[in-house]
């Protein structure tokens, strides 16, 4: 099964960044029509901590059993506000919400779940962690620049409360994947 762990936003969160997504899809639309964006559907939105990858069913009960006790960071929020994309220099391949607020409460959250799925053998990711909130992927650019893409939009989107880190299962399909919860690790900061 494949496997990460992210933080869920909230129900604010995910309206407003579908009104930034209407927003941006017309404007892709307009100044790139040829252009191959797939958008994150706002319900499917999430900021992941630390994607696992496809594990078997003995590897995913040990993850579980390693996220089931509670971390020992206290509850902080995130504030999502400004607009990227990577690489920041040339065609985009990712357009994204920035981290305002709450950034080292994510860097120490990562941590801390890396260390776990480290004890079970899981080995870390490849590049440093930077969190973002993903809006979408190019395919093919096609001409799309993300500086006019972003002229006058800010990305804010409000905060998230962040007091639970969740482990999903995904399952991938045409139709885009589907994410079910196999556990939520709580922040019990002691």
């Amino acid at each position: 099964m494949r496997l990460f762990t992210a933080i869920e936003l909230g129900d604010t969160v995910r309206t407003r960044a579908g009104e930034l997504l209407d927003t941006l899809r017309r404007r892709a639309g307009q100044r790139a029509p040829r252009a191959t964006v797939t958008w994150v559907a706002p319900e499917r939105m999430h900021l992941t901590l630390r994607f696992i990858g496809e594990v078997d069913d003995g590897k995913a009960e040990a993850i579980v059993a390693a996220l089931r006790q509670p971390l020992t960071l206290a509850p902080f929020r995130v504030r999502w506000d400004g607009l990227g994309s990577f690489p920041t220099r040339g065609a985009p391949r990712v357009l994204w919400v920035g981290v305002a607020e709450g950034r080292e409460g994510l860097m120490q959250a990562e941590a801390m779940i890396g260390a776990r799925l480290a004890a079970l053998g899981i080995a870390p990711e490849g590049r440093p962690y930077s969190p973002h909130l993903t809006l979408a992927r190019v395919r093919d650019p096609a001409g799309l620049k993300a500086a006019p893409l972003f002229e006058g939009l800010d990305g804010a989107l409000g905060e998230t409360h962040v007091d639970a880190i969740t482990l999903f299962r995904s399952h991938l399909s045409p139709k885009g994947p589907t994410y079910v919860t196999l556990e939520r690790t709580q922040l019990s900061g002691n």
